[in-house]
């Protein structure tokens, strides 16, 4: 009697089911439904029809669905990653047929129902039958069914043209989409509700409902192949060139334009975030998202004067589009406000130093931040300052990832100044012999500690000036020149794989005042060596040319030359063997020299 009563409780939730369904469909004139009550199909309850232009005529005929309905009772409904069990048997039957597969969950001792389905296409069943393995049965995720007819209308239009184009591959092992990418295969389709004409919603459509993709694997005969990775969303994506702007000023040029989950997502750099509706059946608000991350200083100028002004006008342009918003965070665009009085502030003193290299906010400690106000106030107000103890000097001052060379003068006051070392306010003094010391470029202090490699605050520009200044004081300063060229060159090397644009530029400048010298030099036997620096540099850089390497052999006609200067020209012509035989003759000081010349590189 046990077994009766299940089997009778069991029919009657079966047919809570499908009357539920029933009734769900009954005004469509797109589907007729063709269900028995009874069942009496081993794995199907019927079939579903469908028409064309909600017109019940064979004319109009599309096709049919095969469905299976199923009741379950419950105490509440669950909605999240819910599971109903499968047979393999069943399973065998919808490879050869795919079904629309639905179940009905029952609230016990109430009226409310709730459906569920799975779409069992080829795809899916194979892979629920691999993972069955050899049990007779498998839980199986199923989703929500929309209440939407319309939608369930449109939804079984895709099923059945989808189960058409994948019956005749049931049985094959189909392309993943990297294996069709490698094949060659550029040609892709999917499969949408044709009332999707319009590109927006169709995008709309694709990133909030799962679609299969199909590579045509012959143009010749027509032929779609599904991919294996299974259905997924669509997410699309686009960089644009458009300008950001607030106001009249641009401060972004491009930003990443992305359609997810029916959503126009709009990235602009890593400050803001715009997650908007597509249209205005989507009443979700538009929400905005602003961060200022960036970790250089006049990045995070520029973030920070976005947002301030966005807060203040209230209008964003992105593109050709201008879109009216609020920035809700308050508090934060105040905080924004003060931190860029003193970055501002800062930049200004960084760009007075002539310090090009990013100015890195992430690296600066604790006992940096009392420098940085000395610096605002001395370099950038160019106000004195009271520091006790202190003595005139030159300060090496390291603040975050930069390192400045700057003055330091004491007045009888004690109150000292604060200046850039290459502000021509100082003279440096090098002593030639015993009896005479003369006035040097400042630049020339550079060579002392590998400050070349290490100041960030050098005054490119200006040095060539500098040392024609110094030359026209005294004759030996065009020999401090050439040392200069040979420092940077030695600095470019050392930060070749650490700086390369510092690196870059030191060979550049190094290049330009070596110039200069072949041009002014006014001793004849220094110019041979001038040209072996120039040709170094130019080989650093690049490869030499014929015209260049003719130039070199010339050189070592001349019956003059120095074995320094052919050392050098072997060595920038790549003849190893030439400068190994003339290197084992030098006597060992001479040995020493070469070796410490930057052009030891290239042996």
């Amino acid at each position: 009697m046990k077994k009766v009563k299940e089997a009778i409780d069991t029919k009657a939730i079966e047919e809570k089911a499908l009357n539920h369904f029933k009734s769900f469909i009954e005004n469509s004139k797109v589907i007729s439904q063709f269900i028995t009550d009874n069942d009496k199909e081993p794995c199907w309850d019927g079939q579903l029809y469908l028409y064309a232009d909600g017109i019940r005529d064979k004319e109009h005929l599309q096709g049919r669905v095969p469905v299976q309905i199923k009741g379950t009772e419950v105490g509440c409904f669950v909605t999240k990653k819910w599971k109903y069990k499968l047979e393999k048997a069943d399973l065998k039957a919808y490879l050869e047929e795919p079904t629309f597969f639905i179940v009905c969950q029952v609230k016990k001792d109430s009226k409310e129902r709730m459906l569920f389905f799975r779409e069992l296409l080829p795809d899916l069943v194979n892979k629920l039958l691999r993972d069955m393995g050899k049990n007779a049965t498998r839980m199986t995720l199923f989703h929500p069914l929309t209440d939407d007819l319309k939608e369930f209308e449109d939804q079984l239009m895709v099923f059945l043209s989808n189960s058409k184009k994948m019956i005749s591959f049931a049985h094959s092992n189909l392309l993943s989409m990297e294996e069709a990418l490698k094949k060659g295969i550029k040609d892709f389709s999917f499969i949408a509700p044709s009332k999707y004409a319009d590109r927006l919603q169709l995008m709309k459509y694709l990133s909030t409902h799962s679609s299969y993709i199909y590579a045509k694997i012959s143009k010749e005969l027509d032929v779609d192949m599904p991919l294996s990775n299974g259905p997924g969303r669509f997410i699309f994506q686009r960089d644009d060139d458009g300008e950001v702007r607030v106001g009249d000023k641009v401060y972004f040029k491009g930003y990443h334009n992305e359609i997810k989950d029916g959503r126009i997502i709009i990235k602009i750099g890593n400050v803001m975030t715009i997650n908007m509706s597509m249209d205005n059946t989507d009443m979700g608000q538009a929400t905005v998202k602003l961060t200022t991350t960036a970790k250089y200083l006049k990045e995070s100028i520029n973030e920070a004067e976005f947002g301030v002004a966005l807060n203040d006008t209230g209008v964003l342009s992105v593109g050709k589009l201008d879109l009216q918003m609020k920035v809700h965070e308050k508090e934060y665009v105040e905080e924004l406000r003060q931190k860029l009085i003193r970055w501002k502030e800062l930049d200004n003193v960084l760009d007075k130093l002539h310090v090009t290299k990013p100015f890195d906010l992430t690296t600066i400690t604790d006992g940096q931040g009392k420098l940085i106000d000395l610096l605002i106030e001395t370099v950038g107000k160019g106000n004195m300052v009271n520091l006790p103890g202190q003595e005139a000097t030159l300060l090496l001052w390291e603040i975050g990832n930069i390192e400045l060379l700057l003055w330091c003068a004491v007045g009888k006051d004690g109150m000292c100044a604060i200046g850039d070392f290459f502000d021509k306010s100082i003279r440096i003094a090098y002593k030639i012999s015993e009896d005479e010391i003369i006035n040097v470029s400042p630049y020339s202090y550079l060579q002392l500690d590998k400050l070349w490699e290490k100041v960030d605050n050098v005054d490119f520009d200006n040095i060539i000036a500098s040392a024609e200044e110094a030359a026209r004081q005294h004759e030996y300063c065009y020999m401090m020149s050439n040392y200069d060229v040979l420092a940077m060159i030695t600095a470019a090397d050392a930060l070749e794989k650490i700086d390369i644009e510092r690196s870059k530029k030191l060979l550049e400048k190094a290049l330009k005042l070596n110039e200069w010298l072949i041009e002014k030099e006014p001793k004849d036997e220094m110019r041979p060596l001038h040209i072996i620096n120039k040709m170094q540099i130019m080989k650093r850089q690049r490869e030499l040319t014929a015209d260049e390497c003719q130039i070199l052999e010339n050189m070592l006609d001349d019956e003059f030359a120095e074995d320094m200067v052919k050392a050098g020209v072997y060595l920038l012509l790549d003849r190893k063997e030439d400068f190994q035989q003339l290197f084992e003759m030098m006597q060992e000081d001479e040995k020493k020299s070469v070796k410490g010349f930057p052009i030891w590189r290239f042996v």
